[in-house]
């Protein structure tokens, strides 16, 4: 039988408010902007305009402005650096991952399982991806990179803010016909 460590779970659970999707997360589906109206942004797993907004929209208004995402990612990033040296190594970088997975676990009322593992491995995958100096740290600026392609992304019509009026991304037809 695992035993349960409240100091640890607490730690996990503060840095997962904190910290970014510096990699993407588990598949829950986020709280709707409705129902999320007094509650606090907070990672939300998974990919698209429901996990961004459920990630970035800190004050809950359907709409996330390039100040509030850069906000919330820095804010999370430096929760993330346990150590204070200003870059997340690859432990700190999977530790706030798993934090995030945890909770999303926990308010699912479901257990580690399989999948819960794959999507660790698939944390220290992702670090050697992010880690685009191959130096072990994961620095702001690589940061940085990824959250100007990221919220690029999400602004579909590119009005300079995301919300529920950006269309989904399409998929680019491959050149061979298929």
């Amino acid at each position: 039988m695992k035993t349960f460590n409240p100091a640890y779970s607490l730690a996990a659970l503060a840095a997962a408010a904190m910290l970014t999707a510096c990699a993407g997360g588990a598949s829950q589906p986020a709280t709707p902007v409705a129902e999320a109206k007094n509650q606090p942004a907070r990672p939300a797993g998974g990919h698209g305009l429901d996990a961004f907004l459920g990630s970035y929209d800190a004050n809950r208004d359907g709409v996330v402005t390039r100040a509030e995402y850069d906000t919330i990612r820095e804010q999370r990033f430096r929760a993330a650096d346990t150590n204070g040296d200003g870059v997340l190594s690859e432990a700190e970088y999977v530790a706030e991952f798993e934090g995030r997975l945890k909770r999303q676990y926990f308010d699912q009322g479901r257990e580690p399982d399989k999948a819960y593992e794959q999507a660790i491995k698939q944390a220290h995958v992702r670090f050697g991806i992010v880690n685009r100096a191959r130096d072990g740290k994961f620095t702001r600026e690589e940061d940085k990179a990824i959250a100007d392609r990221t919220f690029k992304g999400a602004d579909t019509n590119g009005d300079g803010v995301v919300d529920r009026n950006d269309p989904p991304r399409q998929r680019e037809q491959s050149g061979d016909g298929n």
